[in-house]
């Protein structure tokens, strides 16, 4: 019996993750901390048993309990996506967002050393680290050098590097990865292709002026579907070498202004569009695009998902939610 730590449980990706190792594998030992019990629809509406799953509430800002439960479990696997992932939430609370992020990874990490442990650990990065980029610079590749131009972006290098060092001085077995945009159902519309499918589910819904809100229409991201997030996570748990990072994208990018367009075609709402500066933030990148050539060639997983599918189920998910 394998067991897994997944610190997040009760978040987005937690869930889903969560969903895939209840459906598709067998032989694990499923541990997961949050701040309180999951609520997943997206789990929840597949009737899987989740009496199987031990919940551990927790913060992992507390080092004495956080090592205690890994004391407990001895982890052969911790997959670490707990964080405070939004930007623009990391704009209005810099401390917090950095001391969270930060403190809590590093939490779970001494527990693991000082406990002599030999857990696999997957620490969650975003290609919010890359910073502003350059044209030039597409694909953006792990061997571009990260430069963070905001304060979530920062504490998410603050993690690689405390990662390095955890790596070469005591010899701890840890992956990183630089996730790129990733969009599903289960999603908080705080995050902006679900904010705009709810939008467009709410005009359909509760026959709203067909008008969607959105901030800068011109920015492109490289958008990568929740499932293939997912079995891309596994494989690196899997395969991953220790010490290595990892871009997790779809290798597309598509601007904001696409997203409410395909949508558009999607539901055949024909719309407006207002641009709100409340949505803009201090800075941005116009442009992220990244390669999964490394993560390819090491694991052999790719993205499958276009982004026609994952706005359709992302859509589908706010029109049952919202009716």
């Amino acid at each position: 019996m394998v067991s897994i730590l997944i610190t997040g449980i009760s978040g987005f990706v937690g869930g889903h993750f969560t969903r895939y190792l209840l459906s598709k594998k067998t032989g694990y030992d499923i541990h997961g901390v949050s701040r309180s019990k999951p609520a997943w629809d997206t789990v929840l509406d597949q009737a899987f048993d989740l009496r199987s799953i031990t919940f551990h509430p927790c913060d992992l800002l507390d080092s004495a309990k956080i090592n205690t439960i890994i004391k407990e479990i001895q982890p052969d696997l911790i997959l670490h996506l707990a964080s405070f992932s939004s930007v623009a939430q990391s704009w209005r609370d810099p401390p917090g967002s950095f001391l969270n992020n930060t403190n809590a990874f590093l939490n779970i990490i001494e527990a693991v050393r000082t406990q002599e442990l030999d857990s696999k650990i997957l620490s969650i990065g975003s290609s919010e680290e890359y910073g502003i980029v350059n044209m030039s610079d597409l694909p953006l590749t792990e061997e571009r050098q990260v430069s963070p131009a905001n304060p979530y972006a920062i504490a998410k290098v603050s993690e690689e590097y405390l990662s390095r060092i955890y790596v070469k001085g005591y010899h701890l077995n840890i992956c990183c990865t630089r996730s790129f945009n990733h969009i599903g159902p289960g999603q908080r519309d705080q995050f902006v292709v679900s904010s705009i499918a709810r939008q467009f589910a709410d005009i359909a819904v509760n026959h709203k002026k067909p008008i969607i809100k959105i901030g800068a229409g011109s920015i492109i991201r490289d958008f990568v579907d929740i499932d293939d997030v997912v079995l891309a996570y596994n494989a690196i748990l899997e395969k991953g070498v220790p010490g290595e990072v990892y871009n997790v994208c779809s290798g597309r990018g598509h601007s904001i202004q696409d997203i409410v367009d395909c949508l558009s075609k999607l539901t055949q709402i024909p719309i407006e569009i207002e641009q709100k500066t409340y949505l803009l933030r201090p800075i941005d990148n116009p442009i992220l695009i990244g390669s999964y050539e490394k993560l390819h060639r090491e694991t052999g997983w790719e993205p499958t998902h276009s982004i026609e599918q994952s706005l359709e189920k992302i859509y589908t998910y706010w029109f049952n939610k919202l009716s």
